[in-house]
């Protein structure tokens, strides 16, 4: 086990992913980071976008809609609202709930954490239009 890192995906409806890997990588906050089996102990935010991971010579990965990343050595656990497969999504309709978004966006008259709470949507569209 000490040459693998168990690598977790949970939303709040299932266990979507609970595998042995190589290698994961994941979008932080601050940018893109990889975490290898025994790396040090830290939780970090999430932003929308690609978890990547390796087992042998295979690269997979899942969208997410953000979350809390924890390692914790030969463990790591990604919690998160929603985690699909790339190939599962829908471009025309990831495109739609982005054009949707947006203009809501451009029309917008109400309170800067309104606002905000739209801009973090407006995010999680263009990460999951980039995904498909």
């Amino acid at each position: 086990m000490a040459d693998k890192i168990n690598l977790e995906i949970i939303t709040p409806v299932k266990v979507v992913l609970d595998t042995e890997v190589d290698e994961v990588a994941a979008p932080g906050v601050l940018g893109e980071f990889g975490v290898l089996p025994g790396h040090v102990a830290f939780i970090t935010i999430l932003n929308p976008g690609l978890v990547k991971y390796s087992e042998g010579s295979s690269e997979k990965s899942f969208f997410i809609t953000g979350g809390i990343f924890n390692v914790d050595g030969y463990k790591a656990k990604i919690l998160t609202e929603s985690a699909e497969i790339p190939s599962d999504i829908d471009s025309a309709e990831a495109n739609k709930q982005l054009d949707d978004i947006q203009s809501l966006i451009d029309g917008f008259e109400g309170s800067k954490k309104e606002l905000a709470e739209l801009n973090k949507k407006l995010k999680a569209a263009e990460a999951r239009v980039e995904a498909s």
